[in-house]
């Protein structure tokens, strides 16, 4: 398993773009993280740390302008060519220069390693960095249980009789006459069947999961406080008469939250953009009605729309307000044998 090394830590109010645009430029096996209140760059290559300790401490006291500095990355593993003495200090002085961002006059400088931008991978974040998601996953799987035990009455919003619907007179006015405002979002617990809990639990594990590892808990909780009863209400008004329910409202908040995301911040990989698009595509498909005809009891149309157009809005005002620093990816911070990620990173 490999282990971040701390190279060096700045004030949190500090803007650190330079550095992370330099990481992201260059492919570094580097990260930025926020950890007690400071701002942490680490790494994963141990030989990496002192150059980029030297190199970041030079570039906070304004001696060096990393959008002037190149990288050339080479394998160690590859056979070297004999090189005399004086080729030796020749080269080992290049690369302290190159270390501490000076250049010597007439030294060559090669050209720069081309950016390979890295699929995307899904990161393996720890259990305790996304508490919320977990929690979502579990009421997934407790309401199809209460569904299937005759115990769902309590987090349903009753069907309204057929005939003319009027909201002072609605069921839904009832319940609310009594106090009952939880089922405002209760209803998204209950699951109709196994796969219908099953897809809706991975939608929270890939979108969700990676949503609350960067942003926190409290901006994700938020999410889905207001996703969870815009979706119900939405459900409910379109088709008063019907009995819905299912988590699927609040994937579709996540899936609308990622996609502004992606647009607000084109380097963040955590969530493939094909997914994002195949939600898309699948909602529409739903809409005209097709889907009817193969899924008993229909498909909630109107949730995933109100769900969809919640997570839009709410990505928008959390993008304006600066959050989606904190979706910034940079490097190969996500590969497959890197340890779980610790603090927000940008």
């Amino acid at each position: 398993m490999s282990h971040w090394i701390p190279v060096c830590e700045f004030p949190l109010g500090q803007d650190l773009s330079a550095v992370a645009d330099f990481i992201h430029r260059h492919q570094l096996p580097l990260r930025i993280t926020e950890e007690n209140n400071r701002q942490c760059v680490a790494s994963l290559a141990p030989q990496l740390v002192e150059p980029m300790k030297q190199l970041l401490q030079r570039w906070q006291a304004g001696d060096v302008d990393l959008a002037q500095i190149q990288v050339h990355t080479y394998d160690e593993s590859a056979p070297q060519p004999q090189m005399a003495d004086s080729e030796k200090d020749s080269a080992e002085g290049a690369q302290a220069d190159a270390a501490t961002g000076e250049k010597k006059p007439g030294a060559a400088v090669g050209e720069q390693s081309q950016a390979v931008v890295p699929p995307s991978v899904i990161p393996q974040w720890s259990l305790r960095q996304t508490p919320l998601s977990l929690i979502l996953i579990a009421l997934c799987f407790i309401g199809w249980v209460m569904l299937r035990q005759g115990w769902f009455e309590p987090l349903i919003i009753f069907p309204q009789k057929p005939g003319d619907f009027d909201a002072s007179q609605s069921s839904l006015a009832w319940h609310l006459a009594q106090g009952e405002f939880w089922r405002l979002w209760t209803p998204a617990m209950v699951h109709f069947s196994l796969p219908h809990a099953l897809f809706n639990s991975l939608g929270i594990w890939i979108v969700g999961r990676s949503l609350e590892a960067r942003a926190g808990s409290w901006w994700f909780a938020l999410l889905v406080l207001i996703a969870a009863p815009v979706s119900n209400l939405a459900q409910y008004f379109w088709a008063p008469q019907n009995l819905f329910g299912g988590m699927s409202g609040v994937v579709y908040a996540l899936f609308g939250a990622a996609f502004v995301i992606q647009r607000w911040q084109p380097q963040w990989r955590d969530v493939p953009p094909s997914l994002v698009w195949l939600a898309v595509v699948w909602l529409l498909v739903c809409m005209v009605g097709v889907v009817d005809y193969f899924i008993p009891g229909g498909i909630a149309n109107a949730a995933h729309i109100g769900g969809f157009a919640a997570g839009l809005l709410l990505a928008l005002v959390f993008c304006a307000a600066g959050g989606a620093r904190r979706y910034f990816s940079a490097g190969p911070a996500h590969t497959a044998d890197a340890s779980p990620i610790s603090g927000r990173e940008f």
